[in-house]
């Protein structure tokens, strides 16, 4: 501590002035990113580049990678199904990205810990809180009990349905179906709230989780700012595509039925019978701690939608 007088207008003043904390310097260590070729990681590749911290592609065996190799990505190859043997391709990494399923931490955790990576973003999914039977959300669950046992400084993104561009494989089908056909059938009476979030905006909350120590530890919900009736939902991308489609209710059972029998007989449906199932739960998410923690601020599902509905006229 050092002393300063400072003379003041009225009377004497003697402060004592503290220097200032160092600032740590910025972490340069590689991130590795895990699902380098799909849909969230081309949106978050670039985010992540921007902060100047080196990048690992974790990539399958055999799977081209020319295209994030050419951005600068250095590409290592693994199979996360089987991660045992790859312990070297998180060699040297700091931190970590995950995004090729939660359900692969049960293995990976061990192994990343060998490697000697000290943090990490996983991200989850809100599918977690089914009350249905379902292995996929099992799995997951088990994947974030073992990396809550872990050494890893960990932070947990729970998003609901990411949508934003056409690869995002579930907004873009809906914007597809009201583009070609003025009816939606709808398993239920579609007041079931839903919370789509933007794909840029589960990016945004991962590069903040990654940068702010005080996320590790913890889970997070990410969604749209508010929860809306799936109803609506298909009527505002309806709107985003120039069309007024009809949504049409109908039995919850009996639509379960017909998917489980159409797939019973090998014929092809654009769903599962767990998620026609999971249509009649809330999809609603609270996003106050990252909002929060991590400055979350998503987007309006009206803009999103309508972004996404202007690139699907673009491609056309």
């Amino acid at each position: 501590m050092r002393r300063a007088c400072v003379a003041a207008a009225r009377g004497r003043c003697c402060a004592a002035v503290t220097d200032p904390a160092p600032v740590p310097a910025p972490d340069r260590s590689p991130v590795a990113v895990t699902g380098a070729r799909g849909f969230v990681a081309g949106r978050l590749l670039p985010r992540l580049a921007a902060t100047g911290r080196p990048l690992v592609a974790i990539v399958r065996p055999g799977r081209d990678a020319t295209t994030l190799a050419a951005a600068g990505v250095e590409v290592r190859e693994a199979d996360l199904d089987a991660p045992e043997p790859h312990a070297a391709a998180f060699a040297g990494c700091g931190a970590v990205v995950h995004l090729s399923g939660m359900a692969q931490a049960t293995r990976l955790v061990p192994v990343l810990e060998q490697a000697g990576v000290a943090r990490g973003v996983f991200v989850s999914s809100a599918g977690v809180y089914t009350k249905l039977a379902s292995a996929s959300a099992d799995k997951k669950r088990r994947g974030e009990d073992v990396l809550r046992a872990s050494r890893l400084a960990w932070t947990i993104l729970r998003p609901s349905m990411i949508y934003g561009t056409p690869g995002d494989r579930n907004m873009a089908r809906l914007l597809e179906w009201v583009r070609r056909f003025p009816v939606v059938v709808v398993p239920g009476d579609g007041s079931t709230p839903q919370q789509p979030v933007h794909v840029d905006d589960l990016v945004s909350a991962i590069v903040a989780a990654l940068a702010q120590g005080h996320a590790g530890g913890r889970a997070y919900d990410v969604g749209g700012p508010d929860a809306l009736p799936f109803r609506d939902v298909i009527r505002t991308c309806g709107a985003a595509m120039g069309r007024r489609p009809l949504v049409v209710p109908t039995p919850l059972g009996a639509s379960h039925r017909a998917i489980v029998l159409l797939r019973r007989f090998g014929l092809p449906v654009p769903v599962r019978p767990e998620q026609v199932l999971r249509l009649a739960e809330s999809k609603a998410v609270d996003i106050g701690p990252a909002r929060r923690d991590l400055g979350f601020a998503p987007r309006s599902f009206e803009d999103g939608i309508r972004a996404e509905a202007a690139m699907l006229a673009g491609r056309g």
